[in-house]
């Protein structure tokens, strides 16, 4: 079973690089428009991935409360 220390730590790995990423867009350091979509895409994978951890984490509370 996935420990509650898991789910955090990889939800705020996601959360640090979204922050790097997002700082790094905000810096202008970007080379072009297809960079920039590039990273939002990755931005909304990481989003994406951690809604998934999250609603796996409450599937498997409610498993184990029954």
């Amino acid at each position: 079973m996935i420990s509650e220390q898991a789910i955090s730590f990889l939800i705020s790995k996601f959360d640090e690089r979204r922050e790097e990423l997002q700082d790094f867009i905000g810096q202008g350091a970007l080379k072009d428009y297809s960079e920039y979509q590039n990273l939002c895409g990755v931005i909304q994978g990481l989003e994406f991935a951690k809604q998934c951890i999250s609603d796996l984490a409450k599937r498997l509370e409610i498993d184990a409360d029954e």
